[in-house]
């Protein structure tokens, strides 16, 4: 244990030192702790910037995902400094079994089960170095790490089929909607002169897991009742797939007017001209819904 002196000066100017206790054993402990925590986990980082940053990922949002969760954190200071710390050992109990897990995990190349590991890992030595007290007061930010972990295979092809269907059969409507004869079968929607594949990179899922990384940061951020917010969150489900549908129906129009060549050109930025128009769309509603503050800050 060290103490530091600090002086505190009264309303008639009198210094009062008092010592400013750091605990160096606890220092050392969350520093060495740490290390020991990244060492093990360095298998697991290399694969999820793998997932990250391969062609036509998924997950190229994730890298924001620890950003936004920066910024819950600091929108929660004052209240996180107002919890009492107070250190857990019914949390150790959790922490060490899960530190186990997870080594075993990254042994075998179990990857998808090192992820939920790694989140329960930090959540629970989180809990034993500041106590329960302080993760409940943080638990959405927490949870909100979840956003960036790579899904289980099965799982993401069940997910991207599903919504892959819907945006083909919405995209369909659309174009005969608005007089251009589409025919449907599986997931290829012919024209009289375009024929357009809605590949697996084309489904939507991509964006939904964008929008709705940015949705639930966007709601938990905004001012509001609890329920508002949830409904706003809960908007950007759907609001993603009529999104996609009407971009592959874009490209539809493009390439049946204007071929082939400039349908590629235009499905190569629809990606981010389609977030941005749910983004657009995510804050007017918000807006209706009578959210006027963004992390404490004015924006309507």
């Amino acid at each position: 244990m060290s103490t530091l002196t600090t002086a505190n000066t009264d309303a008639q100017g009198n210094a009062d030192a008092k010592p400013l206790v750091l605990d160096i054993p606890l220092i050392a402990f969350a520093v060495i702790a740490i290390g020991l925590f990244i060492a093990i986990s360095f298998r697991l980082l290399e694969w999820w910037y793998w997932e990250w940053t391969k062609p036509e990922s998924f997950y190229g949002h994730a890298f924001f995902v620890p950003v936004l969760a920066g910024v819950m954190f600091w929108h929660l200071r004052d209240k996180l400094a107002a919890v009492p710390k107070e250190r857990s050992y019914s949390a150790l109990l959790l922490f060490l079994p899960a530190v186990a897990m997870l080594v075993v995990a990254n042994h075998r190349a179990l990857l998808s089960l090192s992820s939920p590991l790694f989140i329960f890992a930090l959540i629970t030595g989180v809990a034993f170095v500041v106590g329960w007290k302080f993760v409940r007061v943080a638990a959405f930010p927490f949870l909100f790490l979840t956003l960036m972990l790579p899904l289980p295979g099965t799982l993401l092809n069940d997910l991207t089929l599903g919504i892959q269907g819907a945006s083909t059969a919405g995209a369909t409507k659309i174009l005969n909607t608005i007089g251009i004869h589409s025919l449907r079968q599986g997931n290829i929607i012919s024209m009289d002169n375009y024929v357009m594949n809605v590949a697996t990179a084309c489904s939507g899922f991509n964006l939904l897991l964008r929008l709705l990384t940015f949705s639930a940061a966007f709601a938990y951020l905004t001012d509001g009742p609890a329920l508002r917010r949830i409904g706003l969150f809960l908007f950007s489900l759907p609001l993603s797939v009529a999104i996609n549908a009407i971009r592959i129906a874009m490209i539809g129009v493009v390439g049946e007017c204007l071929g082939s060549t400039a349908a590629s050109t235009f499905h190569d930025y629809s990606g981010l001209l389609s977030l941005v128009l749910c983004m657009f769309v995510l804050f007017s509603v918000a807006k209706w819904m009578g959210c006027r503050t963004f992390a404490g800050q004015p924006i309507f």
